[in-house]
């Protein structure tokens, strides 16, 4: 079955969702794109020969009446978008992340998607990368052995590249549960989109079956690589067995050695290739979801919300100066208090030098 796709926002990361739809994508048909900006609406509707551009959101899913809607906004447009795709009748939708701003945002979502029963996939594509997936691989048949240890780093806030790397590292482990959360943050960093969040986050992560994760997020992370295509290509895991370990380097390579092996194995791996042929496979998994209820996108809002709990998490242990059991109890102004203790640190730092 063929389903008919809009996208909403024609921003830079727009470019990557409509790539998707260059060749191979035979179970979805881009039929319409909306944006506020004209030039911007017109040069993607010439650039990738989208048949029909609007201005108005809702002329677009009224007219269109479309299957499937991409939400490419800045994240403070999220619920909104949700409760106008319901009202039309779409089925799908797939989502910038991250998913939420705020943990009242977040409810929110949830609720508006229960609410109108849609299929809802959070743009953490690495699931749908080859290497993400045989490195998962790897790890369930048990050739590293029993799981141990897993180090994370990146650069960029925690709400811009976190959540990439919190979703990816449960991707790996097969979506375990999180039984403790330490963390610590210092800084803010507004960064783009309103992604206001502690510039500097590290934690700790306890999982089922005595896994234990070290999670940094800073710019001056330990171990973070040397990569000049900005931030978001700065994000790297290691991750030790009872029988051996493994890496995986987004922009540069990914391996392993096992018990056994005299050494290593590495294989090639490169973003921008990765990424198109990801995000393909992401869109694609949609149309499949729609088709059968059992085939669930691994970047569905119930494996998404499960990322978002470990970051508000994290949130939440910061701003308490303590370690949290699971269930953790997210105090609904965690984002925003947290912003607030941290601001009122950078200024004190700043008044003592």
């Amino acid at each position: 079955m063929s389903y008919k796709a809009v996208i909403i926002g024609c921003g830079p990361r727009a470019a990557f969702h409509l790539d998707a739809y260059k060749e191979n994508l035979p179970e979805i048909e881009l039929v319409a794109a909306c944006d506020a900006d004209e030039s911007r609406r017109l040069d993607y509707g010439k650039k990738y020969s989208i048949p029909r551009l609007y201005s108005d959101f809702e002329e677009m899913l009224k007219t269109e009446k479309p299957d499937i809607l991409h939400v490419v906004t800045p994240p403070a447009f999220r619920e909104q978008a949700l409760e106008m795709a319901g009202k039309y009748g779409v089925k799908g939708v797939l989502m910038e992340k991250p998913l939420a701003l705020t943990v009242t945002q977040a409810v929110k979502v949830k609720e508006t998607a229960e609410k109108y029963n849609l299929k809802v996939a959070i743009n953490m594509q690495r699931r749908y990368f080859d290497h993400c997936r045989e490195l998962r691989d790897l790890v369930r048949s048990n050739q590293l052995g029993e799981i141990h240890f897993l180090r994370c780093t990146t650069r960029g806030n925690i709400l811009s590249m976190g959540p990439h790397a919190i979703d990816l590292l449960l991707f790996l482990l097969d979506n375990p549960a999180v039984e403790k959360i330490w963390a610590t943050g210092y800084a803010m960093n507004g960064h783009e989109y309103g992604h206001t969040a502690p510039a500097n986050i590290l934690a700790r992560l306890s999982l089922e079956k005595k896994i234990t994760v070290y999670l940094e997020d800073a710019d001056d992370a330990v171990g973070v690589f040397g990569e000049t295509g900005g931030y978001w290509q700065h994000l790297e895991l290691d991750i030790w067995g009872s029988k051996g370990r493994a890496w995986w380097r987004q922009n540069s390579n990914w391996g392993y050695q096992t018990e056994g092996m005299s050494e290593s194995r590495s294989f090639p791996i490169g973003w921008f290739k990765s990424d198109e042929l990801g995000q393909r496979e992401f869109t694609r998994a949609m149309a499949h979801w729609l088709d059968d209820d059992k085939r669930e996108h691994d970047n569905s809002l119930r494996f998404s919300l499960q990322g978002y709990q470990v970051l508000m998490s994290i949130f939440q242990s910061a701003l308490d100066h303590e370690i949290k059991k699971s269930p953790v109890a997210i105090d609904p102004e965690v984002v925003e208090k947290l912003s607030q203790c941290l601001e009122k640190q950078g200024r004190i730092a700043a008044r003592e030098e």
